[in-house]
């Protein structure tokens, strides 16, 4: 009898929490598919982000206010973590729901340009660095923070691309200012 009351112990112990319970999870998750939509839906010119505002495009302005979150934002992350740490599921939040807005920004930048007529197409060199480097943040980001793959199972699961994830901030600056050069003569 002890046997099995100990066996039926045991197996709650075991038992993982499910990963669709956790509303954040969810919540990015659906942000993702949303951001992945609306960026497809601009490239095949659904919707229109060529317009001015001022003397640039709107699509340069989100992508201006996305990357300068990312810029701003990154640091004051690392040292606000730090500083304060009884605040860091708040800085959590505020850094994965933040930069999920900056990725959504920068698509549609990056999707306005892509959709451009043949004759006022953009050079990509920088820019498609850019994407490709904010894009590899959110994946490695999202992995980290949920491990989708291990189903929920945090507490054996391996900071998979947590190196990858954090030294990539020092790339995207780097291209961020080449980019800012190339395309803003200053």
């Amino acid at each position: 009898m002890s046997i099995l009351l100990n066996m039926n112990h045991s197996s709650k112990i075991e038992t993982k929490p499910s990963i669709f319970k956790n509303k954040s999870f969810i919540a990015e998750t659906i942000y993702l598919i949303i951001i992945l939509i609306v960026t497809i839906l601009i490239f095949l010119d659904f919707i229109d982000t060529g317009f001015f505002i001022g003397p640039l495009r709107f699509s340069h302005w989100m992508g201006i206010i996305g990357a300068g979150f990312i810029v701003v934002f990154a640091p004051l992350f690392y040292y606000l973590k730090r500083r304060y740490p009884k605040k860091y599921k708040i800085l959590m939040n505020i850094h994965v729901f933040g930069f999920t807005t900056s990725f959504l920004l920068v698509s549609i930048h990056f999707a306005g340009q892509l959709s451009r007529p043949l004759q006022f197409y953009p050079d990509l060199g920088a820019g498609l660095a850019l994407y490709i480097i904010v894009a590899i943040l959110v994946i490695t980001g999202y992995i980290h923070r949920y491990h989708p793959f291990n189903l929920g199972n945090k507490k054996n699961a391996p900071h998979f691309g947590r190196k990858l994830h954090v030294s990539l901030i020092s790339g995207l600056y780097i291209v961020i200012i080449i980019h800012v050069i190339i395309n803003f003569p200053i």
